[in-house]
């Protein structure tokens, strides 16, 4: 029989064992996914509230770095979080197309001693993506306006990945530390990236030149060709399209008010290709962009909805 004080002891070690297991119950099993994809809805406030949100919090839990390269920027919220981060120790930095400087955030963010670069040149500084801590990356065909967030069709998609955030990070400092807009060294399509077993490919331009990578992987899409595309003018990937007349594919006028802003292709319901990247000769040789080809099933799922739902609206 055990004495008092032996009891104790076993009491309490069970007790401390139970509050273990309770601990590790209540915690939420992680999630595999290191990809989140938000879509804006004109006719929805709550949803674009809720990517705004997700937004602010990835940057509001940054503890070593910011860095943006967005073609415009005047949200304010978004602007606001910047400034807390910026209190707290966190380097910011912005690249922005000349034209955005005009802005009443950034020449605010520029007085209070913000570093923001302007590309200074007659082509776009496109790009669309946000580096958080060097392991975290935000891209889509998402400006951070207010027209973008609440008037326009618009993708934005949050990536955990230290190797691609290192990719669009090199991207970053050869515009903002090196001031070279419209072209440099390809860094982008060197090789595949593996999301968490979703094969990637990351391309810049112009110095990658993004479209035929764009129509490779079009002529051998086998079942299902849509697309969101804000703009199309690129002769070898109509041709493309042209050919796969013959799967059913069909072209439509959306019915929204405000602007179809998506550059992005779905391909057999497994592949999405989507960023900042326009279907466009521009955007293939003059601008600075980039886009991603991802092959995964849910990312691709979750494209194909906006597209049905715009789809559904559209004019024949």
């Amino acid at each position: 029989m055990l004495d008092s004080s032996r009891l104790k002891s076993v009491l309490l070690a069970t007790l401390i064992l139970l509050a273990g297991v309770l601990a590790a119950c209540e915690k939420p099993v992680p999630s595999q996914s290191v990809i989140t994809a938000y879509f804006t809805n004109p006719a929805s406030p709550a949803q674009n509230q809720a990517l705004q949100n997700a937004l602010v919090d990835s940057l509001n839990n940054a503890r070593d770095s910011i860095d943006i390269a967005m073609y415009n920027f005047n949200l304010l919220e978004v602007g606001n979080t910047l400034r807390n981060a910026r209190q707290n120790g966190v380097k910011v930095r912005l690249v922005v197309d000349s034209d955005a400087l005009d802005s009443n955030l950034l020449q605010q963010l520029r007085r209070e001693g913000f570093e923001v670069l302007g590309d200074r040149r007659e082509t776009l500084m496109h790009n669309k993506f946000i580096v958080i801590d060097r392991k975290i990356v935000w891209t889509g065909s998402l400006n951070l306006t207010y027209g973008g967030l609440t008037n326009d069709e618009n993708n934005l998609v949050c990536i955990e990945s230290p190797e691609l955030a290192q990719r669009y990070t090199e991207e970053f400092n050869e515009m903002f530390e090196e001031d070279v807009f419209g072209g440099g060294e390809p860094l982008g399509a060197r090789s595949a990236l593996s999301l968490n077993g979703s094969d990637a490919w990351l391309y810049f331009s112009p110095e990658d030149r993004p479209s035929q990578a764009i129509v490779d992987r079009v002529k051998q899409a086998q079942t299902s060709i849509d697309i969101l595309a804000y703009n199309l003018t690129l002769n070898d990937l109509r041709d493309a399209l042209l050919e796969a007349a013959h799967r059913g594919l069909d072209v439509r006028l959306d019915g929204a008010s405000g602007l179809m802003h998506h550059k992005a292709i779905i391909l057999d319901r497994n592949t999405v290709i989507f960023g900042s990247y326009n279907f466009t000769r521009s955007a293939d040789l003059n601008n600075d962009e980039n886009v991603l080809i991802i092959d995964n099933k849910e990312l691709a799922k979750q494209f194909r909805q906006t597209f049905e739902r715009i789809y559904s609206q559209a004019q024949p």
